[in-house]
């Protein structure tokens, strides 16, 4: 692949910190600020994209992804204006020194795990060719992994999941389970003081997962590559299907027969129990990760993934009217939450798929090297 001088060329790389995007399109080898407007009428468009550390998938050890969910934002646009002239291409992070110059990294911890990243040998091709191949994949790394993926998406809470967990935890959700357990202890199918234990339990659940969305988002971005089948990858769809199972069957157990569910320990508890959560996780289980497919494909900002995580989780009380009793209600909501979480999964999952990219040739990737180069990490600093 060769760069014609006709051909406009787009720099895709991070100003750390704070971990920002930027596009600067090459006027006469210089990088100057992306406008569209400014792209040449003839010629190729080609998007050449650095490693980033707007966004983060995989294993959890790694600093650096090969694509930000704004880069293929970015790419569907061009590909749009400019049909069949938009050739995309991957800087491989073994290929460059631009993030040997300061202020990429914040201290020695980070430079090693960059130096171990840089160095990490790349799947043959050959492997990488037979494992497309299979109809079924199921990736053990990331459960062995599964501690250090976590540890690498914890996040510090922000006004934004404040906000939810009084709005959301402790307004709409309370007063739903309160109506709920304030029911049932009017029947007397409920006791007092377990309706009160019940009602702390859960609400400290929502308080934790509330306050701890970022990291729950994040992490389950990183386990999508635990289960693949063909091309496409269910690993978060998985793991969101056994997290409800455990924590399900646990809070059952723990609080005992609520409303018309009968105990766990019996054969028609846990029968009822499996059939509810599978109801619940067959039309519920793609929320999530619709969600963190939406912004992997650059169509929601990570605030608004938090937002829609964070109103999503609401379709978790649906279980309520399961507990006490009232199954055709819990039927029709799962119904709908059915159609339009798989709808949305599956034309994700489907029609946003990554372009292909191509490999640059040495004598253009070291022009484009010295180019970015001229940028500048610190963002006040203009090229």
């Amino acid at each position: 692949m060769a760069i014609l001088p006709e051909d406009s060329v787009i720099l895709a790389l991070d100003s750390p910190p704070p971990f920002q995007r930027r596009y600067f399109l090459l006027a006469d080898g210089k990088p100057e600020a992306l406008r569209i407007e400014e792209l040449a009428s003839k010629g190729n468009v080609h998007v050449v994209l650095y490693p980033t550390r707007t966004y983060a998938e995989g294993f959890g050890g790694d600093l650096f992804s090969d694509i930000a969910p704004e880069d293929r934002r970015l790419i569907r646009g061009l590909q749009r204006r400019f049909p069949d002239r938009v050739e995309c291409h991957k800087v491989r992070l073994k290929d460059t020194v631009l993030f040997e110059k300061p202020g990429y990294f914040s201290g020695e911890e980070e430079r090693k795990k960059y130096e171990a990243q840089k160095s990490a040998a790349p799947v043959a091709a050959s492997v990488e060719k037979a494992e497309s191949l299979k109809w079924l994949n199921f990736n053990p790394k990331y459960l062995v992994n599964m501690k250090e993926i976590f540890v690498s998406c914890m996040t510090r809470p922000n006004k934004q999941d404040y906000m939810w967990l009084w709005t959301k935890t402790f307004g709409l959700n309370l007063v739903i389970r309160l109506a709920f357990v304030v029911k049932g202890v009017k029947s007397g199918q409920l006791p007092l003081l377990r309706a009160v234990f019940s009602t702390l339990w859960y609400q400290i659940q929502d308080a934790v997962f509330t306050v701890f969305g970022q990291t729950y988002m994040k992490f389950l971005g990183k386990m999508t590559g635990l289960l693949r089948i063909r091309g496409a990858y269910f690993g978060d769809f998985l793991f969101v299907y056994i997290q409800l199972c455990g924590c399900e069957f646990l809070n059952r157990l723990v609080l005992g027969p609520l409303g018309e569910n009968p105990l766990v320990y019996t054969w028609q508890g846990v029968g009822l129990i499996f059939i509810n959560i599978l109801q619940g996780m067959l039309s519920g289980g793609p929320i999530t990760p619709a969600i963190n497919k939406m912004r992997k494909s650059g169509l929601i900002s990570h605030e608004w993934m938090m937002h829609l995580y964070q109103a999503a989780s609401l379709t978790m009380h649906f279980g309520l009217f399961a507990s006490f009793g009232y199954q055709r209600f819990y039927a029709i909501l799962t119904g709908v939450v059915l159609v339009l979480a798989w709808s949305g999964y599956i034309i994700l999952t489907t029609f946003f798929n990554d372009p292909e990219f191509s490999e640059l040739g040495g004598g253009d990737f070291s022009r484009l090297d010295e180019a970015a180069g001229r940028v500048s990490p610190d963002p006040r600093t203009r090229p």
